[in-house]
């Protein structure tokens, strides 16, 4: 995921945060079986 936004023109991407955006939702046991989270991305534009 980094690399798209290296492609798309942003400087430094980096995840700052992991999280399950799924708990307590009627998905949670889908996407804990494949391993679905969220994350907060910071990048620079230039």
């Amino acid at each position: 995921m980094i690399d798209v936004f290296e492609q798309a023109g942003f400087l430094q991407p980096r995840i700052v945060a992991r999280f399950d955006c799924f708990e307590g939702t009627t998905k949670e046991r889908t996407a804990r079986r494949y391993g679905v989270v969220g994350v907060n991305v910071l990048a620079e534009r230039p």
